[in-house]
Parts: C-alpha cells; sequence; structure tokens
C-alpha cells in the first residue's frame, strides 16, 4: 500500500474497547494472506488445485490458504467452478449456515436471500453449506456488479438459483418468507484497508455515518422478508462499533430480534463483540489470519408459517428484476436453439446425454480464450462437453477438422 493510514482513522482505532490498536494498524500494513474455498459439489481433493502446500482454514473445511498468490485466471478448474477465490474470514458463512442448522434446524428445502450478494463469495459460501433442494435468490442493486454475480453463479453451478437486480424493497415486496437472509452490507471497508487502496483514501468519520445510516434502511427490508422464526445473518468488512455493535443492537431493540450465540470454538481464535453485551463474531488481522469482518446472527420471533416457496418466487418475478432464473439448458444463435455451455456447469447436468472431450492445459485455455480448438479424431460429430481433470467447462460443435466454441464470449479470459 502507498497510502498510508490517516491519523484520524488511528484515532478512532484506538477507541476500540479492549484492542490492541498498535498490533491492529501494524497487521493492516503487511501484506494479506491468499485462500481459496472448494466447491464440495464438484471437488473435495484440494491437491488438484495444483497450488502445493495447503493449510486448511481452521473456520471452514473447504477453505485453504496457499503460500503465494498464482494466476488463479490460468487454472480451468477456477471457470469449471471447482472453487472460488476468497478472503479467509468471508468464510464464515458456510460455518454460519452450517451451525444454524446443527443447533436450531432449518426446514428441509430452505430458502434463503443474499441481500447484498455480489460479488458472489459469501452466496457459494452459504450455497455450500445447504442442502440440496434449497433455493438460493442472490442479489445486487448495482447492474455492473449483478452481471459478475451472475457469471459467478453460473460457474458456481448450483440450479436452484435466481439472481436479482433491484433495490431491497423490491425484494421485501414478496412478503416475509425466507427462512435466512443474509446482509452483507455495504460499509466503510475498514477491514479491507491492507487490500485495497480505495478503502484507504475514501474513509471519513462522514462514511462511516453514511455507511450506517444506509444499512439500517437495508436491514429494514431484510426483517421484512424474512419469515417469523427465521434467521438474519448481518456482516460487515469494517472494525468501527457504528456499523457493527449498534446496528446488532438495534435490531434486537427496535425490530425485536434475537441474537443467536453460534458458539464456536474457541481455538478458532474468532473475537466476539466489542463494549456489548450481544453476541457477535469479530475478526481481526493482527488476531485471526484474514482482513477484519464482523458477524451477527439474529432470529426473528415467531414459527415457522407452512412453506409456500412457489408462490413467493412467483411474486417475485413480478417485484424484481430478474437476470438469472435457474442456470440455463439452451441459449438462442441466431434463430437456432443450441446447448447452453452454461447447462454443462450445472451439477445437475446429465453428463451421459452429450459425449466428452477431456482437454489437456494449454486446449483447455484456448477454449476459455473462446479459440477454435481441434479435438482427436474420433471424436463424436455435433456437441460435445469438453472438460478439464473431468469437470465440464462448456460445449463445442465438433465439425471434424476443427470444433466451434460455444463458450461464453463475454467470459473469454483476457488475463494471460
Amino acid at each position: 500500500m502507498t497510502t498510508e493510514l490517516s491519523q484520524e482513522f488511528v484515532s478512532r482505532v484506538r477507541t476500540l474497547p479492549g484492542v490492541d490498536a498498535d498490533a491492529l494498524v501494524t497487521a493492516l500494513n503487511t501484506a494479506p494472506s491468499v485462500s481459496v474455498r472448494l466447491n464440495r459439489r464438484k471437488l473435495t481433493d484440494a491437491s488438484r488445485l495444483g497450488y502445493g502446500a495447503l493449510e486448511p482454514v481452521k473456520w471452514c473445511a473447504n477453505g485453504f490458504y496457499l503460500a503465494e498468490r498464482p494466476k488463479f485466471t490460468l487454472n480451468p478448474l477456477l471457470h469449471a467452478g471447482a472453487f472460488y477465490v476468497q478472503d479467509a474470514s468471508s468464510m464464515i458463512h458456510e460455518t454460519i449456515v452450517g451451525r444454524l442448522a446443527e443447533l436450531h434446524g432449518l426446514p428441509a428445502s430452505p430458502l434463503v436471500l443474499d441481500l447484498c450478494a455480489a460479488p458472489g463469495g459469501k452466496t457459494t459460501s452459504m450455497i455450500n453449506a445447504l442442502p440440496d433442494g434449497a433455493f438460493v435468490v442472490a442479489n445486487e442493486v448495482m447492474p455492473q456488479r449483478a452481471r459478475i454475480l451472475r457469471e459467478n453463479l453460473l460457474k458456481w453451478g448450483y440450479p436452484d438459483i435466481m439472481v436479482t437486480n433491484s433495490p431491497a424493497p423490491r425484494l421485501a415486496a414478496a412478503g416475509a418468507v425466507f427462512d435466512i437472509v443474509a446482509v452483507d452490507a455495504p460499509c466503510s471497508g475498514e477491514g479491507m484497508m491492507r487490500k485495497d487502496e480505495e478503502a484507504r483514501t475514501q474513509w471519513s468519520p462522514g462514511l462511516v455515518r453514511q455507511c450506517a445510516a444506509l444499512q439500517r434502511e437495508i436491514l429494514t427490508s431484510a426483517v421484512e422478508a424474512l419469515r417469523p422464526g427465521g434467521f438474519l445473518i448481518y456482516s460487515t468488512c469494517t472494525f468501527n462499533a457504528d456499523e457493527n455493535e449498534c446496528n446488532v443492537e438495534w435490531l434486537a431493540a427496535g425490530m425485536g430480534l434475537e441474537p443467536i450465540d453460534l458458539r464456536l470454538p474457541a481455538e478458532w481464535g474468532i473475537g466476539s463483540q466489542l463494549g456489548s453485551d450481544i453476541p457477535a463474531l469479530r475478526f481481526m488481522p493482527h488476531i485471526t489470519r484474514g482482513e477484519g469482518l464482523f458477524a451477527a446472527v439474529l432470529r426473528k420471533p415467531g414459527g415457522p408459517a407452512t412453506p409456500a416457496h412457489g408462490r413467493a418466487l412467483d411474486s417475485l418475478r413480478k417485484s424484481a428484476r430478474v437476470i438469472l432464473d435457474g442456470i440455463p439448458e439452451t441459449n438462442m444463435k441466431g434463430k437456432i436453439e443450441i446447448p447452453a455451455s452454461e447447462w454443462t456447469l450445472s451439477t445437475r447436468f446429465p453428463r451421459d446425454r452429450f459425449p466428452e472431450a477431456d482437454l489437456d492445459l494449454d486446449t483447455a485455455l484456448r477454449y476459455l480464450r473462446h479459440e477454435a480448438i481441434t479435438l482427436p479424431a474420433d471424436t463424436p460429430r455435433g456437441f460435445v462437453t469438453v472438460t478439464y481433470q473431468g469437470l465440464p467447462l462448456g460445449f463445442v460443435k465438433n465439425i471434424g477438422n476443427r470444433a466451434n466454441n460455444l463458450y461464453p464470449a463475454e467470459w473469454r479470459i483476457r488475463n494471460l
């Protein structure tokens, strides 16, 4: 980082109760760790990533630290949705959902909303912990970020997914129907200051106040969308209490939600709330190996009503802008309907429907650059699923002397 931490920010850090401010400031001036999380439905052996020795993340069974940062774009398994590059602290969402199921129980087919979902890290993290049959709605209000979210969730391949691009009240308009609502709220970004130059330069007390107010607006819609007995997961990537403990206390006192203690193992080294009796999780870069993150879980009073997910989703399709409604099986090419490459990435894709050709690394990268490739001479003509290490990447149409590339052009890799 080239920008020094502002003295005003450092002074604010020194007001955090029980925090070693000098150690925290020193940590914010060191290099961040690098970590990835496996897609449990696609890959269980982390050694297949080819990144050498990996160290497990204590609080996430599918998370691993890397010794250094490689060029992730050049690993076809990333594009196959086998893993996601994510800061280790944010992987706690997978554990939170699993812990809720263990301690409090979830419906057999829960309906889940991630209200501020882009780029998709926390959505895919929760999907890892959810049972098959859960339906996940991921929303992002900014159009460009929503497109990135859509791509990442298509690659992750969980089929029961909807992506929306709407303000939070549009999602609440579907009614109090969601079993889990996650709000990873826009925040002042104090916990990202060793990774993000903008987080350092944009910080101000005014930004903290502005973010805290916006967070309460979003949380109001989140509570409206949550069914009685449902769980709210609130998180930020910042340190100050205004955006963290104060908002959780407001949810408890003003909105009537019940804070939940997840009782995570002490040996994980995750911090707790500051200056409050309400249970919460605090990841501090000088203590835990990851970026700064705050998370709390609260339950809405009441018991679950009879699930009516179908009606709720139909209502959502009317109230929100839907940009993905399940993984498409076909696309239009001109006036012709052809199999969609996105379909091959689904964990429900019928692998016996089309012939397959497994590609070596160089050919896989050419495919991902959206170039024509040549398949082995004995490959059947017509639509063929191309794979890398046995995991589907997409379709080609094999015409013999070459295979026409059907990989989505907007996804082609350029960083070589």
